[in-house]
């Protein structure tokens, strides 16, 4: 993370501290930098915390400005927008370049760090604990937190941030951008459309639904799909086809196994060193895991292993072995709080519990509406401000959009599209085979990322080579590594 740390201090001796400030609102300050290699601005905004009023505390948020690398500078830059709700563009500029270069030639990268995340005035709390230790731990966890805050969480909404973004960005003299955001990210996008039109060119969406979605409540059927869609493509592709004649039936006799009673792992043979237990919840987790990150390469061969095991420890051993660098997030630790306002206050990431209820059938069902139980106990507690919400309601825009969703993405699903024309009529969605949440980075630069470039030079949906969509997908592990 040294190069991280690089930018962070080139951005934060600009000025003071990169938190809460008492300089005032309005305050750019830029200086040349290196990122990456590349040449760069580096820099700092101070604005006001509240936004609706303009007064009282002020915040610091940090940006980073790559300049473009060819000789002719278009005028219009690129601004990426990161996931989470939590992710920082700053932070992520080391993961998200090499797939953003080829765009880098005519125009400038724009990251400008949400407010909450990063250096950007973040707010924290220890992390709170799930509904197995009792309601009225977690309600006590969230007002001990609330209590010791330094910030207004009112404010820490996607439309907060928006307008950071358009002052940013008017005040370095960009008239008009092209948005790139992922995941969450997209949300920030079509906010960002919202509130400043006038300042956008292009959108392309990776991973993203329309914002009249209400993308969280929709889960389980949407990792059903993609659970569905694995097997289906293991099922069309002849090698995986052969390796696992029935993976569907395993499936189901693996399901109705755990669902009996939990398989046990002892400490003594766990290459964690911890005796391990395999539900229901923790087998639909790691399935939800695999198919949000780059892991769907081995669901076949992890199921079919476990469900046609003699041996039910050694099947564990190597379905957690073969899982070791999944890089799945871990839970504990400190937690941002910004992700908690937009859950409990805008609705497109509401999660209901009542509207989880016509998808019983799916295997992630209850994971999801136990995580929907939690943040009924959890959001009473969080302040709300409407007027810092703003209306998230889409309205018509001829703004070209381009989107791509992975085929086995278990949250953002290409059916969420469906209807997206009724707000963006000059659209495309491009579904990617074989990809989930988390596009990998080959696909990303040999596809889709060549046919963004080509999008964003011409602002228009017109002539784009789609043919590489046929080489992508990949194919599956036929043994566990």
């Amino acid at each position: 993370m040294a190069w991280l740390l690089v930018v962070v201090a080139a951005v934060c001796l600009v000025g003071a501290a990169c938190g809460s400030s008492a300089r005032p609102a309005g305050l750019l300050q830029v200086r040349p930098c290196t990122v990456e290699y590349l040449a760069a601005r580096c820099g700092t905004l101070v604005v006001p915390e509240d936004r609706l009023t303009g007064t009282g505390r002020t915040i610091t948020v940090q940006f980073v400005v790559i300049r473009a690398t060819g000789p002719h500078r278009a005028p219009d830059p690129v601004v990426y927008f990161a996931g989470g709700p939590g992710g920082s563009a700053v932070a992520e500029i080391r993961s998200e370049l090499p797939d953003l270069l080829n765009l880098n030639v005519h125009r400038d990268l724009v990251f400008i760090e949400q407010r909450g995340t990063g250096q950007s005035s973040p707010l924290a709390c220890p992390a709170f604990p799930g509904l197995g230790a009792g309601v009225a731990r977690l309600r006590a966890a969230v007002r001990a937190c609330l209590a010791h805050l330094h910030g207004d969480l009112r404010f820490y909404t996607t439309a907060m941030y928006a307008d950071d973004v358009n002052q940013v960005l008017g005040d370095l003299h960009y008239a008009q951008v092209n948005l790139m955001g992922i995941s969450y990210g997209t949300a920030v996008e079509q906010v960002f459309l919202l509130r400043h039109p006038g300042r956008v060119r292009t959108i392309t969406m990776q991973s993203g639904s329309p914002l009249d979605v209400h993308v969280i409540e929709r889960a389980p059927g949407n990792s059903q799909r993609a659970l569905d869609y694995v097997f289906a493509r293991c099922e069309h592709q002849p090698a995986c086809h052969r390796a696992f004649p029935h993976l569907a039936a395993d499936w189901t006799r693996l399901w109705a196994s755990v669902g009996k009673s939990p398989w046990v792992l002892p400490a003594s043979q766990s290459p964690t060193g911890t005796t391990q237990r395999l539900h229901q919840d923790d087998l639909a987790n790691a399935l939800y895991q695999a198919m949000f990150g780059y892991e769907e390469n081995l669901i076949p061969a992890a199921v079919h292993t476990l469900a046609t095991a003699r041996n039910k420890a050694a099947a564990m051993v190597a379905v957690i072995n073969a899982g070791q660098g999944s890089g799945s997030p871990g839970t504990g630790g400190a937690n941002l709080m910004m992700p908690d306002t937009i859950t409990c206050d805008e609705p497109w990431a509401g999660d209901r519990p009542a509207a989880l209820s016509g998808q019983h059938a799916s295997f992630a069902y209850h994971i999801d509406l136990q995580t929907a139980q939690w943040w009924q106990v959890v959001c009473p507690l969080i302040p709300a401000s409407a007027a810092a919400v703003g209306n998230l309601q889409l309205t018509v825009s001829q703004v070209p959009v381009l989107a791509f969703n992975g085929a086995g993405d278990p949250i953002e699903q290409p059916r969420n599209w469906a209807g997206a024309q009724k707000f963006y009529p000059d659209s495309r969605d491009i579904v990617l085979p074989g990809q989930g949440h988390d596009v990998d980075s080959g696909t990303w630069q040999a596809c889709a990322g060549v046919i963004t470039r080509t999008f964003i030079e011409q602002a228009s949906l017109a002539h784009l080579n789609t043919r590489c969509l046929a080489t992508i997908a990949p194919g599956f592990d036929l043994t566990l590594p």
